[in-house]
């Protein structure tokens, strides 16, 4: 459990915190509002319902469209995952095209390789994954240094393929750089939360309560700032409690430790 908590960002908690705090105040100031105007008037308790219905269906909407937002940003983080395990094991069997000697140094550079990009979706440290992305480039280059000596030396379609195998391996990483970033912009954010204000005050508006009991209220904030959480935290790149795991990375390393793809 305490692994679990340590995985949430700081950031989502801040959000789930302040987001919380605040729709909570804007229905408390809806009822307090209600309480000095119009607390008889039964026309405006039936315009009131028309107006929450609609604000309440607009920003349930809009959170289901921002959801899907950060849903496609962690879908695309996981397809970078799976092309990169099959970029790197592609590269692995392309090995067993070069001699003895090259096989072997460019079968260690690929073990390396493999376990740094392992390293870089397990790790939750921004300046650890930057270290690691770096590491992972240096890698790349004398990959390819090594390749493109012994194409170079001996050109050949055999060769040729080899080549692109590294190549593919720069390609595969780039990717998942490209979807290593938060997919919601700000003013997606700063709408939910002009929504959830506005939904919260109306709540609080029709709340009536009696002798002065105001627990009910605390209710739609909490689960909005939930929605809101939840949200935050999917679209979080490389940490939270929804992450990417290195699945596919990890069984290639077993396969490879089975003896797999490797003459």
């Amino acid at each position: 459990m305490q692994k679990t908590f340590l995985a949430i960002d700081t950031n989502s908690w801040i959000l789930l915190v302040s987001i919380f705090a605040l729709l909570s105040l804007a229905a408390f100031l809806g009822k307090f509002t209600w309480n000095k105007k119009f607390k008889n008037d039964a026309v405006a308790q039936d315009e009131l319902k028309i107006v929450l219905g609609a604000t309440l269906s607009l920003f349930g909407l809009l959170i289901g469209f921002i959801l899907s937002f950060a849903i496609g940003g962690y879908n695309m983080r996981v397809a970078a995952e799976e092309n990169e395990a099959i970029a790197i094991g592609n590269a692995f069997q392309r090995t067993s095209l070069l001699k003895d000697g090259h096989q072997q140094q460019a079968k260690a550079l690929l073990q390396d390789y493999l376990s740094l990009r392992t390293q870089f979706f397990e790790t939750m440290n921004e300046d650890r994954r930057a270290e690691i992305r770096r590491e992972s480039i240096r890698m790349q280059t004398r990959m390819w240094t090594l390749v493109s000596k012994i194409a170079t030396a001996n050109p050949d379609p055999v060769i040729a393929t080899a080549l692109n195998a590294c190549n593919d391996l720069y390609i595969a990483q780039q990717k998942t750089m490209a979807s290593w970033r938060h997919h919601i912009p700000s003013a997606a954010w700063f709408l939910l939360i002009i929504f959830g204000v506005c939904s919260n005050f109306l709540i609080g508006y029709n709340i009536r309560g009696q002798n002065r009991r105001s627990s009910l209220i605390f209710i739609v904030p909490f689960v909005t700032a939930l929605a809101l959480f939840l949200i935050a935290e999917i679209d979080v790149p490389g940490k939270g409690l929804i992450h990417v795991s290195p699945d596919n990375l990890t069984i290639l390393r077993e396969t490879l430790s089975d003896g797999g793809l490797m003459s």
